[in-house]
């Protein structure tokens, strides 16, 4: 049985797969959110629908203390953890004109700060063999969008993150993926004006997670892929 561990899982990502992998089963499911209700009733489901052992944490993935807990937690519980996904994510559209710098600490605490408090404790508390990370960055990391500068930085970061975490964990036989998607239909968006018809769906998304998942032989460093329509998506 795989123990996994998801941030960001009552996201629109990350309800798609985990509901995926409790449908395929030999699976615990660790999971983390900021949204205390959505999680609760998001591992009831899991559990009593699947019957898989999901344990849950509601906590900011930014703070070290609560996710040093929860990764303590799920080695008491569930054991050694086979795999990462790391999904919180956040972003704030800025103009240059008005950002705060409450804007930059928030957009890196939750998209790079995040992404490596939550590595860093699951290395700790990782398999022997054959461990696995997957970093959410994004194809704005690759395009600049004048929308969304601090975003565009944050994922860029994270991608450079992942890349010097690879040649550090490799030592302990950890495989690190980005995955570079481009937009896509989950609430990620809030109010934003934006074409529904021209993003990729969660499930698309999530199609390409499990097949890196799927292919443990292999390293995939960076990943990335957008809707075949590639046309821009904020109005």
């Amino acid at each position: 049985m795989k123990v996994i561990a998801i941030t960001g899982s009552t996201g629109g990502m990350g309800q798609n797969l985990c509901t995926r992998l409790a449908e395929k089963g030999d699976v615990a499911l660790a999971l983390c959110s900021n949204q205390a209700e959505q999680l609760d009733a998001q591992v009831k489901m899991l559990e009593e629908t699947y019957k898989v052992p999901v344990y849950g944490a509601a906590f900011d993935i930014f703070e070290e203390e609560p996710v040093a807990a929860f990764f303590n937690a799920v080695e008491e519980k569930l054991g050694k953890v086979d795999v990462l996904f790391n999904l919180a994510g956040l972003s704030i559209p800025t103009k240059m004109e008005t950002v705060k710098g409450e804007d930059f600490d928030l957009m890196y605490d939750v998209n790079v700060k995040g992404t490596l408090f939550a590595s860093k404790h699951y290395a700790l508390h990782a398999v022997e063999k054959g461990g696995l990370i997957v970093n959410i960055g994004s194809q704005a990391a690759r395009k600049a969008n004048g929308n969304a500068p601090l975003y565009c930085t944050a994922k860029a970061a994270v991608n450079m993150l992942s890349t010097a975490m690879q040649i550090q964990l490799a030592e302990k036989d950890i495989r690190v993926t980005t995955l570079n998607p481009g937009g896509a239909d989950t609430t990620f968006w809030g109010n934003r004006t934006v074409d529904r018809s021209k993003l990729m769906s969660a499930e698309d998304v999530v199609d390409v997670m499990l097949f890196v998942l799927d292919h443990p032989r292999m390293i995939f460093y960076s990943v990335d892929f957008e809707s075949a329509t590639r046309v821009a998506l904020i109005k």
